[in-house]
């Protein structure tokens, strides 16, 4: 197998994609933009280039490109098409205009906070669509973050989903370590298979370096880094970024746990967790000059006459003082001061949300849900949401996830269609009833449904409930043997219609007889109802043997094993044959006479 290239410009792909422009070259694969020439657009081609490392599996590849062309985001690159040229997988991939997150870093070193939560954001979006999926990246990086020209919108392009998985290895059980040191989540260092959680935590090693132009681990030996993410602790992005507010940087450190286990669940939870961030930059790190002081003249003048009077007046200002204080201080109390935030049990599980809460101060109320991306015991959502005003000591109502929502189809065979739709209705089923016959269900009643009985379906799937219209009306004539002309005439005269007539060579049905019909002869049908029928090209065509030279009695014997029926004209009572009456070569029925002349 091919393992590397040169520049393939101008190449083209399955008779297809013109590469056109090479505009990225890595370690593992050369980016063309291409042009469809049969859909009339530009696309960005990606050919591997070491497609011998271990573990390689076309078949994975092609596999994973499928998965993936499946997932539909504006927050990531669509895959068109897959194959191999030359030896060298491939795949077509939408083509976007723009830059990558890395070279944006060149530019700027750090974004501003907004910016940075904005730009992460989109990528937890998009990542969690692909999470939904059953897809983990495994190489969240700048270089794999595209941003697409123009304006804000959903500027952001996660590339490359799966691929570097489906080169290098089963997605399931890990395969090699292909991440980047940099970002790589400490569960890949040590061997260990990748998950969402791993997403989670490369996310949050990419929004340390959009808050503060650095990456916390870095070095020339790529070992050693990877190293560190196992053996330290990521560090507060407020050490470089002291702007970063306490919100902020915690969620960063508690997506960069070591521990999969402690990180939001997947892209998702991240997400929730920070859109409910306050991203206003921390106290004092504004850069704005605090105000001058005001000098404010304190001295009192009292006037000797009044002074004797003045303890009466301050002791009643001090009453009034003392009031005012109490009522704002009650109504602070009660407006304000009994009220906090609620906090995230977004990343609990059933058997620790409780704990979690009541140390925070509140109380759990535990409701059981069914959700398709949250794992069983997982958090599906809470109420008050996370950041929402709650009063101290309250109660917050979760959602516990109960894996996806499904359930079975029952067996409705039997039912009258009334019952049938108060079964399927227990589980929103989108019904659609069709009628036909049947031998063994009374009409008005079920004969079966599509998905059948014990299928496992989502709430709100459709399901088709075929209704019986009682013993069908008619009979299918038996028409094996006759014309077939003679067939059709007695099918259709019958009510029936015609299926598919196919032509099969028989060895005891004469040509343009009826072998074999299906249904067969005397079977119940309905009207409309189709009949199959095979007809006869006649015996199978045997080529005949040149026998010329041999001895008449072997000759005699090859042709009868092939079928025919030999004569023989012979001088004396052995000899050799000198001539055939058919010609060698020839094709003819079985059972075709043949003469044979010998002397």
């Amino acid at each position: 197998m091919t393992t590397t290239t040169g520049d393939l410009t101008g190449a083209r792909i399955d008779g297809r994609y013109r590469l056109e422009r090479l505009i990225a070259r890595g370690g593992m694969a050369d980016v063309y933009e291409a042009r469809d020439e049969r859909l009339d657009r530009t696309v960005a081609v990606k050919i591997i280039t070491n497609a011998a490392v271990a573990g390689f599996d076309v078949k994975a590849f092609a596999d994973e490109a499928k998965t993936i062309a499946r997932l539909s985001h504006p927050n990531i690159v669509a895959v068109f098409d897959q194959g191999v040229h030359e030896g060298l997988p491939y795949v077509v991939m939408e083509y976007v205009p723009g830059t990558t997150l890395r070279d944006l870093l060149n530019r700027r070193r750090r974004l501003r906070l907004e910016e940075a939560v904005e730009l992460c954001g989109q990528l937890l979006d998009g990542l969690q669509a692909a999470h939904d999926a059953g897809l983990v990246h495994r190489d969240i990086k700048p270089e794999n973050i595209l941003l697409k020209n123009g304006g804000r919108g959903d500027r952001v392009k996660v590339v490359d989903f799966g691929l570097a998985e489906a080169v290098h290895g089963d997605r399931d059980t890990g395969g090699p370590l292909v991440a980047t040191a940099a970002y790589v989540a400490p569960e890949l260092v040590n061997g260990k298979p990748a998950t969402t959680a791993s997403d989670v935590y490369s996310t949050a090693i990419l929004l340390y370096e959009l808050l503060t132009g650095e990456v916390p681990f870095d070095g020339p030996d790529s070992g050693a880094v990877a190293r560190r993410h196992v053996d330290e602790d990521v560090p507060s992005p407020q050490v470089k970024a002291p702007d970063v507010p306490d919100s902020l940087a915690e969620l960063v450190m508690i997506a960069a746990a070591r521990r999969p286990g402690a990180r939001p669940v997947d892209a998702g939870a991240f997400l929730r967790r920070l859109h409910a961030i306050d991203v206003r930059p921390a106290k004092g790190s504004t850069g704005k000059v605090p105000r001058p002081t005001r000098v404010v003249q304190t001295t009192m003048v009292v006037d000797p006459p009044k002074a004797k009077r003045s303890w009466k007046a301050l002791l009643t200002l001090g009453l009034i003082v003392a009031l005012l204080v109490g009522v704002a201080a009650a109504g602070w109390w009660i407006g304000i001061g009994r009220y906090t935030a609620a906090p995230s049990l977004l990343d609990q599980s059933r058997e620790s949300v409780e704990a979690f809460a009541e140390e925070a101060g509140f109380e759990v109320e535990i409701v059981d849900g069914y959700s398709e991306s949250v794992p069983v015991g997982g958090i599906v959502s809470q109420d008050p949401g996370v950041g929402d005003r709650i009063r101290r000591g309250s109660t917050i109502t979760v959602v516990v996830s109960q894996g996806p929502e499904r359930y079975q189809v029952p067996n409705l065979a039997g039912l009258p269609e009334d019952k049938a739709r108060e079964e399927l209705s227990k589980f929103n089923a989108e019904i659609e009833v069709e009628h036909e016959y049947s031998v063994d269900i009374r009409a008005g009643e079920v004969t079966r449904t599509d998905p059948p009985a014990g299928e496992e379906v989502k709430a709100g799937t459709p399901v088709t409930v075929f209704v019986s219209d009682g013993f069908p009306p008619l009979t299918v004539p038996n028409v094996v043997g006759k014309s077939e002309d003679d067939a059709r005439s007695d099918i259709t005269t019958e009510g029936l219609e015609i299926g598919e007539v196919t032509r099969s060579h028989s060895d005891t049905i004469d040509a343009g007889l009826v072998i074999s019909q299906t249904p067969a002869g005397e079977a119940p049908a309905g009207p409309g109802d189709t009949v199959d029928l095979v007809i006869s090209d006649g015996p199978e065509p045997v080529e005949i043997p040149d026998v010329v030279g041999m001895d008449i009695e072997q000759a005699t014997e090859e042709l009868e094993s092939l079928g025919f029926t030999v004569k023989t004209a012979q001088i004396w009572f052995t000899g050799t044959v000198f001539e055939q009456s058919l010609d060698a070569g020839s094709e003819h029925p079985k059972g075709t006479e043949i003469w044979l002349w010998a002397r």
